[in-house]
């Protein structure tokens, strides 16, 4: 009782004088309709505010759900659309035969088929001989090793191991990420990979020295990568000629993602990847 006498006599003049204006409030739009409108319309015009700012809040406290959401429905139509694209490949192939030969083949081949898992780069480094990336999926989310990383932009690396809710990814600045790639209009694949020298650019090696390659031309994910889809943008030629004497072109290549920007991924699962690296295997046992 005497906390609340204290109160009162320290703030006794704003309590009488919150007191005399709600009271005189009250008094004024009790006795006169017109004030009562006008009292009404103010009443009605703070509570949307509050409420539209209210909605506002909710909506971006939401933002997070949602966008775990669409990053989910973007894998699975990344998923789809690659899945799809590998059924029609072996028809067109049939129609071309079919056209060719007026014979119908009695099977078809089934290209790799890819899962897709949204992920989100927790850690990257750069300035390093071997450089890597940490992913926030891990096995529990369907990560294996030896799966493809990609972006919306480019390639970003090959995932090496894989702990229950993590998993760490040799990011293309690392020597041992080596992609089969293809410059785009051009059916002669290379190995793009990084020399070690410069982080803004990769080398895409093996490339005949004949083909009119030249700054600009996009590069690609080849048919023969098994942890990359096919048609994937890798790159943009920055620089191609050839050095003397050699036989194939020196390519440097500017990466459609960079490296020191990557957020947002995919995890490309190859659904036969066990089965094709134990063919592997077996090959280079008999070699």
């Amino acid at each position: 009782m005497r906390t609340l006498i204290q109160l009162f006599i320290r703030q006794g003049g704003l309590i009488t004088l919150l007191i005399t204006q709600v009271m005189s409030f009250y008094l004024l739009t009790s006795q006169n309709e017109a004030q009562q409108e006008i009292a009404r319309r103010s009443w009605s015009w703070y509570s949307n505010w509050v409420l539209e700012w209210r909605n506002r809040f909710v909506d971006y406290l939401s933002l997070r759900d949602e966008n775990i959401r669409l990053k989910m429905e973007n894998a699975r139509l990344h998923t789809q659309l690659t899945n799809l694209r590998a059924a029609e490949a072996p028809l067109r192939d049939t129609l071309r035969r079919q056209v060719a030969t007026d014979s119908l083949p009695t099977k078809k081949t089934a290209r790799p088929e890819y899962i897709f898992i949204s992920a989100r780069v927790v850690g990257n480094t750069l300035s390093g001989r071997n450089n890597w990336l940490i992913l926030n999926r891990g096995a529990k989310d369907g990560v294996e090793p030896h799966s493809g990383v990609i972006s919306r932009l480019g390639v970003v690396g090959i995932v090496r191991d894989v702990s229950e809710h993590f998993s760490l990814a040799m990011s293309v600045l690392h020597p041992q990420t080596k992609i089969s790639a293809v410059v785009k209009g051009f059916n002669y694949y290379g190995s793009l990979y990084w020399d070690e020298k410069d982080p803004r650019y990769l080398t895409l090696s093996d490339i005949p020295y004949h083909l009119p390659i030249k700054r600009g031309d996009t590069v690609q994910v080849s048919n023969y990568s098994l942890l990359f889809p096919e048609g994937h943008p890798a790159g943009i030629v920055d620089t191609a000629y050839r050095p003397q004497g050699s036989s194939f072109l020196y390519i440097r290549v500017r990466p459609t993602q960079p490296p020191a920007s990557i957020r947002e991924v995919y995890v490309v699962v190859n659904r036969y990847n066990k089965e094709l690296e134990r063919l592997s295997k077996i090959t280079e046992e008999k070699r």
